[in-house]
């Protein structure tokens, strides 16, 4: 009779043993990881003897071993604990569950999914500790999920393991209302199976809650647990509002996209030039072959290198530009090709090339004509074998994104001045195609400045209406020598400069047509700015275009740096007097 009284049984049930247990009487019994224990556990957390047991008339009494780590009972961290029946201990990460031994096979009767079941008994610090980890685990299964339905398989993946639930429904956004009656954070069902039925509304989402299905009645249900059903249901609304939010980006995106490439017609102009470009783009984009694309300064060589990326299959995929003029020599390679940790002076850490981080997209390599010689030859071997080693590496990595060149300069004559290599050249030109300059579009200027305008108009401040029609016959009447980029550096000066609601040809401060009579000597800098007659010096030429600024901007230093295209201090300091 004394023995029935006494004995108590000292189950697992969470951890890595979970449905482990031992007999506890009057004699002193040891649990940790050593082979001598009697109840060996296998958490990494456990010391080889943790702590001894004995039976009571309440429970159990613990008492840790020298330099074990504490127990956690009751919220708090113990190394001497009266632990009664029903309570549960927490030593490493494995949880402990005190019951009387012959409660044994009703408690094996009521068990739901063994180890989780008791998270709704848990208190204190070590309900925490179990619902942060169950937490952390939803949060890591969540991420790959694309939608509705994938999250609702992974929760109810997830509640096998962490609560006692025999299902789980996501609800439609019109229950949201009834599953948040009163302003409760959730609404508490008992069925007339012995079940009970928890829906938790979620917010910011496309649904309008989680319900989940306990296969226990409403009185064995924990406060704890509740917190975790709702934490649970709270995750995977914000991971449902994330990935809405990122279809709606998408979707903004792909319309972008689609009215940019459909209006490339409209933007690009009626010119057969124009009308040349617009049929040869959707061609050329779906293949992946290598473009070089040729023109002046400022045509749009770059726009149209990413039009080709944008309505072609790798649009989804990285494009990467590289200016091949603007790298120095000696860091053209790493730029291309990175380079590891170590391989020359300065290189403190590996560095990834564009070649690399553009992955399975379009690499524009502008200004190719400025490419060192030595690059060229690397460039070759690169294209020919569809691979490249970082600077320092022996390790091939695979060529997978597609290559534009662009240049304003006459590469067949580089080839044959021998400046630029002839089986290079004969490669990157695959497909060539000559971007029209504007003075060869007609009308399309005014279309242009016309969708300029629209981008800038916004930032500029003021209400802007348009251009007069002054305006539009001087952007006509003008020869435009910087194309594409000066017509839009002229459009946002005269924001700048301009004060009504429609910007005229005074605003855009441009030269008159090429047949004007020419002006008398030492009047008409700003007229003849786009006109150098050689030789003559750089400095004198230089000279001559900063002075031209400041007569049209009125002395103003900073409007005339803006429209040379440098900052003031630069401007200052080229105006200082040479010694």
């Amino acid at each position: 009779m004394v023995e029935a009284v006494s004995t108590k049984r000292l189950i697992v049930s969470g951890g890595m043993d979970a449905g482990g247990q031992l007999l506890v009487d009057e004699q002193v019994k040891l649990v940790g990881r050593a082979r001598d224990a009697h109840l060996v556990l296998s958490d990494r957390r456990v010391s080889r003897h943790h702590f001894h047991v004995f039976a009571t008339k309440d429970g159990v009494h613990m008492r840790t071993c020298n330099n074990a780590s504490p127990l956690v009972y009751g919220g708090q961290e113990v190394h001497d604990a009266e632990v009664h029946v029903g309570g549960t201990v927490l030593v490493g990460d494995t949880t402990l569950l005190v019951v009387e031994s012959g409660a044994l096979e009703q408690e094996k009767a009521s068990a739901h999914d063994g180890a989780t079941t008791v998270a709704s008994l848990l208190t204190g610090a070590a309900s925490e500790i179990r619902g942060l980890a169950a937490m952390y685990a939803l949060n890591e299964a969540l991420t790959p999920a694309s939608d509705a339905q994938g999250i609702e398989g992974i929760l109810g993946s997830w509640v096998k393991q962490h609560a006692p639930c025999s299902a789980v429904e996501l609800l439609p956004i019109d229950e949201r209302a009834r599953a948040s009656e009163n302003g409760e954070p959730l609404v508490e069902t008992a069925l007339a199976d012995g079940n009970t039925r928890i829906a938790v509304p979620t917010y910011g989402a496309s649904i309008g809650g989680v319900a989940f299905t306990l296969a226990m009645p409403p009185s064995r249900i924990g406060d704890s647990l509740r917190r975790l059903l709702v934490l649970a249901a709270s995750l995977c609304g914000a991971h449902l509002a994330r990935l809405s939010v990122l279809a709606t980006v998408k979707e903004d995106r792909e319309t972008l996209r689609r009215q940019a490439v459909g209006s490339a017609h409209a933007f690009l102009g009626d010119s057969p030039a124009a009308v040349e470009l617009t049929r040869i783009i959707p061609r050329l984009a779906g293949s992946d072959v290598t473009v070089l694309l040729l023109g002046e300064t400022g045509v749009g060589k770059s726009f149209v290198a990413r039009l080709l990326h944008e309505t072609g299959p790798r649009r989804d995929a990285p494009m990467r530009i590289i200016n091949c003029a603007a790298i120095p020599e000696a860091l053209i390679e790493s730029e291309l090709f990175g380079h590891e940790r170590g391989a020359f002076t300065g290189a403190i850490a590996t560095k990834v090339g564009a070649f690399e981080a553009a992955g399975h997209g379009t690499i524009l390599l502008d200004e190719i004509g400025e490419l060192p010689w030595p690059s060229q030859a690397k460039l070759l071997r690169v294209l020919e074998e569809k691979s490249f080693e970082r600077v320092g590496s022996n390790r091939a990595l695979a060529l997978h994104a597609r290559v534009v060149a662009a240049t304003n300069r006459d590469l067949s004559a580089m080839v044959a001045e021998g400046t630029f290599r002839r089986d290079l050249y004969f490669r990157i030109s695959a497909a060539k195609y000559t971007v029209p300059p504007l003075r060869d579009r007609g009308d399309d200027l005014v279309l242009l400045a016309q969708r300029i305008l629209a981008d800038i108009g916004p930032s500029a401040g003021r209400r802007l209406e348009g251009f007069s029609s002054d305006a539009l016959e001087a952007v006509r009447a003008y020869s435009w020598p910087g194309n594409v980029r000066e017509l839009r550096h002229a459009i946002e000066l005269a924001v700048v400069l301009g004060s009504g609601p429609l910007l005229t040809a005074a605003d855009l401060s441009l030269a008159p047509p090429a047949a004007s009579a020419p002006a008398p000597e030492g009047e008409g800098e700003v007229e003849s700015r786009d006109t150098v007659h050689l030789p003559a010096k750089l400095e004198d030429i230089e000279r001559r275009a900063i002075d031209a600024a400041l007569r049209v901007t009125g002395g103003n230093v900073t409007k005339a740096a803006a429209l040379l295209g440098i900052s003031r201090n630069t401007l200052h300091n080229k105006m200082r007097p040479r010694t």
